[in-house]
């Protein structure tokens, strides 16, 4: 008899966690902190930029925070830290051949789909990479690595 009466309770206390933590809500990093900030810039096209600040630098950057459900989803655990695989604000340090096993995995994972992980993108919908998207970060990525100044 209680469950029936704490069911609908818990329900709605657990959808309203979900809709708070899916809110679209963030932070907004500071010009130079960004991805198109021509120091910082992974990549020489601004669409690519784009792309990366809005889908990776979350879990991909020293700059980006991952939001709280980063951190408890399956992806990540397995990975321990997103930013130890891969952190694009590290990226201007990378020598030629770490760029390019950096960008031939990017390719991977992109043409795989399994970056951004579904798991994340399932909770934050702006994270998701359209075809378009897709497209671009692979045509960046296949390109030869460009050797750090």
């Amino acid at each position: 008899m209680m469950f029936k009466t704490l069911f609908p309770i818990a329900s709605l206390v657990g959808l309203a966690v979900l809709i708070v933590g899916c809110s679209s809500s963030q932070e907004t990093a500071t010009p130079a902190a960004t991805a198109s900030s021509s120091a910082n810039a992974v990549s020489t096209d601004r669409q690519v930029n784009a792309i990366l600040e809005s889908s990776c630098y979350q879990c991909h950057s020293t700059g980006g925070s991952a939001p709280w459900y980063a951190a408890i989803s399956p992806t990540h655990l397995a990975a321990n830290s997103a930013r130890g695989v891969l952190n694009f604000s590290d990226w201007q340090t990378y020598d030629a051949e770490k760029r390019s096993a950096e960008l031939k995995s990017i390719n991977h994972s992109v043409s795989a789909g399994s970056m951004p992980p579904g798991d994340y993108t399932m909770l934050d919908h702006s994270a998701r990479l359209t075809d378009d998207e897709k497209q671009a970060l692979l045509r960046w990525a296949s390109q030869p690595a460009v050797p750090a100044p």
